[in-house]
């Protein structure tokens, strides 16, 4: 029987980032903190993809 996952060196996507400072309101932050407390995701990893989201929907316009 062929395994049909990849290895896990192959889950791993390499993302090219940049590290920015970046001033965000409170109640922004509240939310995403309370988020992430729910899902158990980083906040950060919350914000950059509504980033990320917001670009690639606005990006080829």
């Amino acid at each position: 029987m062929n395994d049909f996952l990849p290895p896990p060196d192959k889950l791993i996507t390499k993302e090219d980032n940049s590290k920015v400072t970046i001033l965000l309101s409170k109640k922004s932050i509240s939310f995403f903190k309370a988020q992430s407390k729910k899902s158990g995701v980083p906040y950060q990893s919350m914000i950059k993809k509504v980033l990320d989201l917001y670009a690639d929907k606005f990006a080829h316009k």
